[in-house]
C-alpha cells in the first residue's frame, strides 16, 4: 500500500471519529496524541489544542502526518470537549 496509503487510512479512521462525534452532538474537540517519541512532529504541535469539528477536519484535510519509520502507527485521537 504505501506510507501515503497508510496515511490516508489513518486520516479516513479520524474523519470517521470526527462524523460519530459530530452526529452525538459534539461540536469541538481536543487533538490528543500519545506523547511519545514515535509522535510525528506535525502531529506533535497539535496535541492538547481545541478545534471545532470543521476546523479538526481541515486539519486533517491538509498536511497531516509524516510518520518517521513506516511502521509506525498514527497516534493522535479526538476527544470531545465538554462546556
Amino acid at each position: 500500500m504505501g506510507i501515503q496509503g497508510t496515511v490516508n487510512d489513518w486520516r479516513k479512521e479520524l474523519l470517521d471519529m470526527l462524523n460519530e462525534l459530530s452526529n452525538e452532538g459534539v461540536t469541538k474537540v481536543e487533538w490528543l496524541t500519545a506523547q511519545d517519541e514515535v509522535v510525528c512532529p506535525l502531529c506533535a504541535k497539535r496535541d492538547g489544542k481545541k478545534y471545532t469539528i470543521a476546523e479538526a477536519r481541515k486539519e486533517l484535510a491538509g498536511e497531516f502526518c509524516k510518520p518517521t519509520d513506516p511502521d509506525d502507527r498514527c497516534r493522535c485521537t479526538f476527544l470531545a470537549v465538554v462546556d
